[in-house]
């Protein structure tokens, strides 16, 4: 899962490229991770940040692709 190599602050873009059309998100804008929740056997969510878009609560980290 993607989310073991991420971490809040990291930047990301959404990988799933028709979840950023669904929400109204240009698809190549960058946004940062937030918040991560989850732990045992649950699958993790993450938060992301996007500027001018409310935050994107407990999303499957699978959605997006960590940047450097």
């Amino acid at each position: 899962m993607a989310s073991a190599t991420m971490h809040p602050g990291d930047q990301v873009v959404f990988e799933r490229l028709d979840v950023a059309e669904l929400l109204g998100i240009w698809r190549h804008a960058r946004g940062r991770i937030v918040g991560i929740h989850g732990q045992g056997c649950r699958a993790q969510t993450v938060d992301v940040k996007f500027d001018g878009h409310a935050t994107l609560h407990r999303y499957l980290p699978d959605v997006f692709r960590r940047i450097h």
